[in-house]
């Protein structure tokens, strides 16, 4: 985990003492997780789009044979839509476009193993090199869902502290107007 990510993930004494935080502490420490939280899920969307587009050639390179770069290309809008495509209209939901600002530096990192170029020459690379770089991947989905799950864990042991202050009166919701 690197540094800026260990910073909002709480330790053990930091769950410990909780109760010792003040209110004001608690909130800044869970708005730091939750953009951490948002920058990590951001980048795992990233990755695991480009995992799709690698495996998708390998898998087309072992149905089909080799073939043209195009075909990939032109099936990339439903390999990176997936499941995930409303047929409902009125069902359908908004996607936020923002780029959490802690975001970048996750994603530099897939772009150092697996970048825009290398995407662009997957066609160009052999089937062992595709493996290599899927492996590559998937230790990095690994580690970012790590550090997610990590962070969900924190964001939740800062809302319980804060929902147990505003249960027995040690916080005030009227605060968070002022």
């Amino acid at each position: 985990m690197s540094d800026p990510e260990q910073a909002t993930v709480l330790e053990e004494h930091e769950r410990d003492a909780l109760p010792s935080w003040t209110t004001e502490q608690l909130r800044s420490r869970r708005a730091a997780c939750e953009g951490h939280e948002a920058a990590v899920s951001y980048a795992r969307r990233v990755l695991q789009g480009r995992l799709d587009i690698v495996r998708a050639e390998l898998e087309r390179r072992h149905e089909a044979g080799e073939g043209r770069a195009e075909e990939l290309l032109a099936s990339l809008p439903g390999l990176l839509a997936g499941d995930h495509v409303a047929t409902d209209p009125a069902r359908a939901r908004v996607s936020s476009v923002t780029v959490p600002p802690a975001a970048d530096e996750l994603v530099a990192r897939i772009d150092a193993d697996l970048g825009e170029t290398t995407l662009a020459g997957l066609a160009m690379r052999d089937e062992d090199e595709l493996a290599t770089l899927i492996a590559t991947l998937e230790r990095h989905e690994v580690e970012l869902s790590t550090t997610r799950r990590s962070l969900f864990d924190s964001i939740d042991a800062l809302r319980d502290e804060l929902a147990a202050r505003y249960k027995d009166g040690r916080a005030n919701v009227a605060d968070l107007l002022a």
